[in-house]
């Protein structure tokens, strides 16, 4: 198993970010525009008590070496099952590949703290696990390079749109 963790300045309060992770738009525009990802499609919030869930389907635009493309094939699509723990202020998520469920897990948790009233950090814990003979490292490795490259793409494509999309204030 292969873990890595991220950490990401957002300039936004802390209120701000999670009310724009929760935005499907703003999600559908980050992934699809800011990080050039085929589709996506973002499924209803639903709360259970202290979780808020969600599922967002995907189509990545991923890096691999071409044994790693060859293996996944050209569909490749995944599922984020995710949810938010209120009281923790703690988002967990799976992912879930369309192909090779059984033998590629990957998944992490995401917290954000407040740095002041337009400054946050985004803790990102990733991990990805591949049970294929032969292959598994490869496939991990790729995996981590893309995952880096993705929220280190989110961070910077968040900071370059928010400037231009001033929140509500609340009173």
């Amino acid at each position: 198993m292969l873990k890595l963790t991220l950490h990401h300045d957002i300039h936004c309060s802390a209120d701000r970010f999670w009310e724009l992770f929760f935005d499907p738009a703003f999600v559908r525009e980050m992934i699809v525009d800011g990080l050039g990802f085929a589709s996506c499609d973002v499924g209803p919030l639903v709360d259970e008590g202290a979780l808020r869930k969600r599922e967002t389907r995907v189509i990545p635009k991923i890096d691999v070496p071409a044994a790693v493309a060859k293996l996944l094939g050209p569909k490749l699509g995944y599922v984020e099952k995710g949810q938010l723990d209120t009281r923790t202020q703690a988002w967990t998520y799976e992912i879930v590949l369309s192909v090779l469920s059984d033998r590629i897990k990957m998944g992490g948790t995401m917290t954000v703290d407040p740095k002041g009233d337009s400054l946050c950090e985004r803790h990102s814990e990733l991990w990805v696990d591949v049970r294929i003979f032969g292959l598994g490292g490869l496939v991990e490795r790729a995996a981590e390079s893309n995952m880096r490259s993705g929220w280190n793409r989110s961070a910077e494509w968040m900071n370059g749109w928010l400037p231009g999309h001033p929140g509500v204030e609340r009173p």
